[in-house]
């Protein structure tokens, strides 16, 4: 989640000038969609890891959501914890509100695939957490 208005336009501006600079990289047209969807997720995921951001977005969703405002320390350690792949799928899906299929197509997999990371992601975290002492 990028948080401002202004940083989503200048991320999408940004994405269009590298695929356009990129643009002859691209083997097969009807792909377009996920190949600048893969420049824009990995540019946010980079303004995001810059700002330092994730943590901030996952505790003011959460208490914003829940109506509380719990810590979630343990929950930001696990998450760190969980490789780039399971971190991502759940970031997605969760934060930004994604579908399996939009998480697929951003990250170049099948929906299937993407299905897999997030079942993955889920039970890692879960363990995580338990050994954390969280429920």
């Amino acid at each position: 989640m990028i948080g401002h208005r202004e940083d989503a336009e200048d991320m999408a501006q940004q994405a269009l000038l590298q695929g356009f600079a990129g643009i002859k990289q691209l083997r097969d047209g009807e792909r377009f969609g996920a190949w600048i969807g893969r420049i824009t997720r990995n540019l946010c995921v980079d303004h995001i890891r810059r700002q330092g951001r994730t943590r901030d977005a996952l505790a003011a969703r959460e208490s914003t959501e829940a109506g509380d405002t719990r810590d979630y320390g343990d929950l930001e350690s696990a998450l760190a914890e969980l490789p780039e792949k399971y971190r991502l799928v759940l970031l997605l899906y969760y934060f930004d509100g994604r579908s399996t299929k939009s998480i697929a197509e951003s990250l170049g997999i099948s929906p299937g695939a993407a299905q897999t990371r997030l079942s993955r992601a889920r039970k890692q975290l879960r363990k995580l957490l338990q050994a954390k002492g969280e429920p």
